[in-house]
């Protein structure tokens, strides 16, 4: 998505803006401009001729604080791209700005490639067209924008091929992991406290159970990931009130009642005593809540690695 600042900037620009994004020639450079939840970003769709030019660019990066001076919260030099992260708070886009004027002097200092030169074989792309492959814009030509697209598709589907393993294999693994991070999830609820950390953790062991078990690296594989962590929680949720009733049971406060039947009691309580119920709505729900904090990072994480490339055609 992009937002009235960043489409302002790209029109003072002559950019086009489609696809949530805006995409053109920034000063010469070709460019990719987007934004999210707390974050703005610039990608320099660029290559280093000379080996060595991307460090010395990164060195005299390295000479400015950059987060404090612009903003930039994260700047990461990949082969093909460079790719630049703002905070996104009261005042960014004017530090947006400054920072494309000295950040783009720099690119022309070190040799970066500009927009007319073919993302893919590096020659004069002047007429290109525009391809977006997982949210960057990329100029070549006609000729290599089909190219590329065909050796991605190419290289993903050996990579499908290549995946071992299976989901019911991985789906125990993450169940089984599931409990052991309910087990510590009951210990927590019993001490009276609710920990996204422990959440983390529920998810943590789901996911390392699913790949020591050998659970196949599919899309389904985070809707198994998202069940685990929901039994998790679920299964801890009860496991804390089984302990609880125990104690209750070796202090005398219970009469009668061996171990075996206090799932059928909290089975029993649960339907018929409101009070109840509604406490054990209430953990489960802030136990999911808390887990869905916790393991947000991984579970976008998973999706990434599983996702397919997105390819569209901008032109």
């Amino acid at each position: 998505m992009i937002g009235s600042g960043l489409k302002k900037l790209a029109q003072e620009n002559g950019m086009k803006v489609a696809k949530g994004v805006a995409y053109g020639s920034l000063q010469g450079f070709a460019a990719t401009m987007s934004e999210g939840s707390g974050y703005k970003q610039i990608v320099f769709a660029t290559k280093f001729a000379e080996a060595g030019s991307s460090d010395q660019l990164l060195a005299a990066i390295n000479q400015v604080n950059v987060q404090r001076t612009y903003s930039v919260q994260t700047l990461n030099i990949a082969p093909n791209a460079i790719q630049v992260v703002f905070v996104d708070t009261i005042g960014t886009m004017k530090k947006i700005r400054a920072f494309v004027e000295w950040f783009v002097p720099l690119l022309r200092q070190y040799g970066a490639s500009t927009v007319n030169v073919c993302a893919e074989c590096g020659g004069d792309a002047a007429n290109g067209r525009w391809l977006l492959i997982d949210g960057i814009a990329f100029h070549m030509h006609d000729a290599c924008a089909q190219k590329a697209r065909c050796e991605i598709e190419e290289t993903e589907q050996t990579q499908k091929e290549q995946r071992t393993g299976s989901y019911a294999s991985g789906t125990l693994g993450a169940f089984l992991g599931a409990t052991i991070g309910a087990v510590v999830w009951a210990i927590v609820l019993n001490m009276g406290y609710v920990a996204s950390l422990v959440g983390l953790l529920i998810g943590w062991l789901a996911e390392k159970g699913y790949t020591l078990l050998k659970g196949k690296q599919g899309k389904a594989k985070i809707a198994i990931l998202i069940l685990a962590i929901v039994f998790g929680v679920v299964l801890g949720t009860f496991a804390a009130d089984f302990f609880t009733v125990v104690e209750l049971i070796n202090s005398g406060e219970i009469v009668g009642m061996a171990y075996g039947d206090i799932p059928m009691y909290l089975m029993y309580l649960l339907s018929v005593e409101p009070e109840y119920q509604s406490a054990a709505v209430t953990n489960i729900g802030m136990g999911l809540l808390f887990a869905g904090l916790g393991v947000f990072a991984l579970l976008r994480k998973t999706s990434a690695e599983v996702a397919d490339t997105k390819i569209v055609d901008l032109e």
